[in-house]
């Protein structure tokens, strides 16, 4: 399984700096242990759900399939 993760290009650029704690990263580490991709996809997507609320962004910016 490939995930992917999109940025909105119009609000992100690869030169934008984003805050990201140690527990998001860990959080992103275990989701990829989960075995359901269904449930994989969801929990990863909630976990960059909480980077963009951490750092102000609007909502979408990030995401996965």
């Amino acid at each position: 399984m490939e995930v992917e993760f999109h940025y909105d290009k119009n609000t992100l650029t690869t030169q934008d700096e984003l805050l990201v704690s140690v527990a998001d990263l860990r959080d992103v580490i275990q989701a990829f242990t989960i075995s359901n991709e269904v449930q994989r996809l969801q929990e990863l997507q909630l976990i960059l759900e909480s980077i963009v609320r951490k750092n102000k962004l609007p909502s979408g910016s990030l995401g996965v399939e």
